[in-house]
């Protein structure tokens, strides 16, 4: 189990139809997928969280310190979904080196030492329930994080709502998320009492999307028809319900494949369909390993969609590279690039700093998971509001209330823009992967409808001709 501790010392581009309009008519009577099965016991097989490595040191020329804040992250550092998790132990590093976490949380008067303690899933669902609950029962954490994709988060998320722990979430669309919790994105009015998150919608990656769409149809008259590969599970079952409709108002029409189960190795009747339909575009939504086998048999049976844009999946280097020269211009979506204007409320840091730190780092090219820098910047906010960094209802009430510019972005959990209660929008930008220079594969910045003050840096081009 590569748990690990680290501790400081201290002294609307679719068009014709509006978010709520759709969610209403796309979420009536969506079913809760729940995660009670995971709130029993703890299973005896998972160890404790175990310290792999520490750093302290001594801040404000202080020897007492007023106690001591735990915060737990649960994230798939190793597994399928591991390229989620690769850029996490280079946040943590860059956390410990600034100056709240280094000396210590200022609060009420007092300084807090803040111990950090990782947790790897990975990549199991029910395991990251288990180690929500060793988390909250044996390590007595005082906040948790957790972050990448409903077979991550929504597990930690039903624990700690139920065991009432504050959580903040980072990388799951907000549908599935709000769903698992009990709540309808129709009619968004459960409020969660310990948990929020930060991320985007399936609506955001549609909207996204469209607009590559439109520019390949520009160029080369396509037929407007998009196949769909969406699987069973949270986050197939919230882009089945959202994407035909925002797709429809865009004059697009989807070809949709049956719910397939998360795993499959054979999707060959799948590509039958797709290839009969004649379908230009292609979209889907699978787990990592489930698209490099889909895609690749999409090849070799000659599904050759005039473009690609892909969800969930090629959003990281490691990923590209698997595929080889399958994955040229082939598109997708991303929250976060070293282009984005936002800084480091900690150190001032720019996104394009720390992706140049990462590189330096050893870690290879930039990951968009530098993101979940901003976790701990959320969490800072948040205990720094409070009187009692142990009483977690108040500490809950106060991630509620965080309003910070951060590294990912603006977070502000108190909008009445917000989708649903305990929801903050990162919106993405459209990016392709193309050959380039300083690296054989690189992710170009092809559109930015969404988030117009992020730079381009390559032209779209067809995924086939």
């Amino acid at each position: 189990m590569s748990d690990q501790t680290a501790q400081t010392g201290s002294t609307n581009p679719g068009g014709g139809i509006s978010r709520r309009g759709l969610l209403r008519t796309t979420f009536a009577g969506a079913a809760v997928v729940g995660g009670g099965g995971l709130l029993e016991a703890c299973s005896s097989s998972i160890q404790g969280a175990g310290t792999t490595s520490t750093s302290s040191a001594s801040g404000s020329g202080s020897a007492a310190t007023a106690g001591s804040i735990t915060i737990g992250w649960i994230h798939p550092l190793t597994g399928g979904l591991a390229g989620f998790g690769a850029a996490d132990n280079f946040v943590i590093s860059k956390i410990m080196q600034t100056g709240p976490y280094k000396n210590g949380f200022k609060i009420g008067g007092k300084t807090y030492d803040v111990t950090v303690k990782s947790y790897d899933t990975q990549s199991s669902p029910a395991r990251a329930g288990q180690l929500a609950q060793q988390a909250i029962n044996a390590d007595h954490v005082d906040m948790l994080f957790a972050s990448s994709t409903p077979e991550t988060v929504n597990a930690v998320a039903s624990a700690a709502e139920h065991l009432g722990t504050p959580l903040i979430c980072s990388n799951i669309p907000w549908e599935p998320w709000y769903i698992n919790l009990g709540g309808n994105p129709a009619q968004p009015t459960l409020k969660p009492k310990y948990v929020v998150m930060y991320f985007l919608g399936a609506e955001h990656l549609v909207q996204c999307f469209i607009p590559m769409w439109n520019r390949v149809h520009s160029q080369l008259h396509t037929n407007k028809l998009v196949a769909a590969a969406f699987p069973n599970d949270s986050d197939g079952n919230a882009f089945r319900a959202v994407f035909p409709p925002i797709a429809k108002s865009a004059g697009y029409t989807m070809v949709l494949s049956a719910p397939y189960t998360d795993g499959t190795t054979n999707y060959s009747s799948m590509i039958s369909q797709f290839k009969s339909s004649g379908a230009d575009f292609f979209t889907n939504v699978p787990l990592p390993p489930d698209f490099a086998t889909m895609w690749k048999q999409s090849v070799q049976q000659g599904f050759k969609p005039k473009l690609a844009t892909v969800a969930k999946v090629l959003l990281f280097p490691t990923d590209a590279y698997a595929l080889g020269s399958l994955v040229n211009n082939v598109a997708t979506d991303t929250w976060w690039v070293p282009s984005m204007p936002w800084t480091s409320s900690f150190t001032g840091e720019t996104c394009q700093q720390m992706a140049n730190d990462y590189e330096a780092s050893g870690g290879g090219q930039w990951n968009a998971n530098i993101s979940n820098y901003s976790l701990f910047e959320a969490a800072h906010a948040a205990f720094t509001a409070v009187n009692n960094p142990h009483d977690k209802n108040e500490v809950a009430d106060a991630i509620h209330n965080v309003n910070i510019m951060a590294l990912a972005g603006p977070l502000d959990w108190t909008s009445a823009k917000a989708p649903a209660p305990g929801v903050v929008i990162t919106p993405p930008v459209g990016i392709q992967w193309q050959t380039a220079t300083k690296y054989p594969l690189e992710a170009k910045v092809v559109d930015n409808t969404l988030l117009p003050q992020v730079a381009l840096t390559g032209d779209l081009k067809p995924t086939n001709t």
